[in-house]
């Protein structure tokens, strides 16, 4: 009975329509045409005369390079980056806009300007798709990383700044900061002081506020953008928040930035964490020993004792050990040069002590024989006058190490760090 039923239902419907009669049905237009998008993306780029300003975001650490791209022509397009000094001076690179694999597209040619930027960088893509535009901003992805750009119009009072090469004039500024003799930098802005560390390497700042036993870090990679450098993640500093800074002047002492900030070069730390120098030292249950391979230097002379120059030399060591004869906790030290896989002699082992305050002393308490060869008595005279200087050293971590500054003027350092583990 169902079956005749449902027979009975189906030519109903098809005895309702006349023979030979076919409707059309509307097609909703769910997919964009390409095409179409292209032509949007063309007319956006045209519609400014100055060009471009744009960022990549890439690779895991989400690193963010800066630049401009003209769009010139319909193949060329004027092309700067803050990247390195390779590419921060104003050239031309070839480009192409056209639908790519059903995508709108900006790609970069082979051996173009642009594409030699992308393999210096690594992770930034030379073909992207367009993904759309919000007011005065363009969204593209890339097509094999997956960086991010965004292109924003240009003005013709930045073009002009960054004609004139501003980009290459701030990098050399921050440089000059970072090259100052003495080893702190201290930020000020009004009438408050916190301390600073600049890592150029990888173009990052850290801030430092609070205590010595409770220091509070906030550090933001940052890059240049032709009037300065802006902060990819802003820094709130109690009543003031950090985004970019501009307008640099440099000094002998100091930069001076647009607002009245400035940054110092100073001898002393304005903030000291004081938990790195006890990791150094080491506690009873550690033995641990320090390399060297410099020893100790100033910001533009590397290994002013000449240690590199001697033949065979490989590493300096200090190492702190606790001495289980001695009541209480008493640190022994040795510290000596290794040349052809020996000691040659003039090491030395004081004793240390921590003051209050954070900084590391060493006392003399026993030397070796002299070595024999004068190169070696000349390096080990030279460092002795540091090792042993009244006042100390402020040690601060640095990287997978920890470095030893001269708390009496802040001019020498030494760079120390834990010998390569070889049991693997």
């Amino acid at each position: 009975m169902k079956k005749i039923f449902a027979f009975i239902v189906i030519v109903s419907i098809f005895s309702g329509c006349k023979k030979g009669e076919l409707k059309d049905i509307p097609l909703e237009k769910v997919w964009e045409d390409p095409h179409e998008k292209l032509k949007i993306l063309k007319e956006i780029l045209a519609s400014n005369k100055d060009g471009w300003e744009y960022t990549i975001t890439y690779g895991d650490h989400k690193t963010v390079s800066y630049g401009y791209l003209g769009f010139n022509t319909a193949s060329k397009s004027e092309f700067v980056s803050d990247f390195s000094k390779n590419f921060s001076s104003f050239g031309e690179t070839d480009y192409s806009l056209a639908v790519i694999q059903a995508n709108p597209s900006i790609s970069f040619k082979p051996n173009s300007r642009f594409s030699n930027f992308a393999a210096d960088a690594k992770h930034i893509d030379t073909l992207w798709t367009y993904k759309n535009n919000v007011k005065d901003t363009i969204y593209l992805e890339g097509e094999i990383f997956g960086a991010k750009m965004k292109l924003f119009k240009c003005s013709s009072e930045k073009l002009k700044k960054l004609k004139s090469n501003s980009i290459n004039s701030d990098v050399e500024k921050i440089k000059k900061l970072a090259l100052m003799p003495r080893y702190f930098y201290h930020f000020q802005y009004g009438s408050k002081t916190i301390g600073l560390e600049i890592d150029t390497a990888i173009r990052m700042l850290r801030f430092i506020s609070g205590t010595g036993l409770k220091p509070v870090v906030k550090e933001t990679k940052y890059y240049f953008h032709g009037d300065g450098i802006t902060l990819e993640k802003p820094i709130l500093l109690e009543d003031k928040t950090l985004n970019v800074l501009e307008g640099f002047e440099i000094g002998e002492k100091d930069l001076k930035i647009r607002g009245g900030l400035k940054i110092l070069n100073e001898s002393v730390p304005k903030v000291y964490d004081q938990k790195p120098v006890r990791e150094f030292e080491g506690d009873f249950n550690t033995r641990l020993w320090w390399e060297s391979t410099q020893v100790f230097g100033t910001r533009n002379q590397n290994d002013i004792a000449g240690f590199t120059k001697i033949p065979g030399y490989t590493i300096f060591s200090l190492a702190p050990y606790y001495a289980y004869f001695e009541e209480g906790k008493v640190f022994h030290w040795f510290f000596g040069i290794n040349v052809n896989g020996d000691n040659p002699g003039s090491y030395a082992g004081p004793l240390s002590r921590i003051e209050k305050n954070g900084i590391l002393r060493f006392i003399k308490l026993l030397e070796s024989e002299p070595a024999e060869d004068p190169a070696v008595l000349k390096s080990m005279g030279i460092t002795n006058s540091y090792i042993y200087n009244p006042k100390g050293f402020y040690v601060i971590r640095t990287g997978v190490g920890y470095t030893l500054v001269d708390a009496r003027d802040g001019l020498t350092w030494a760079y120390f760090q834990a010998p390569p583990d070889l049991s693997l």
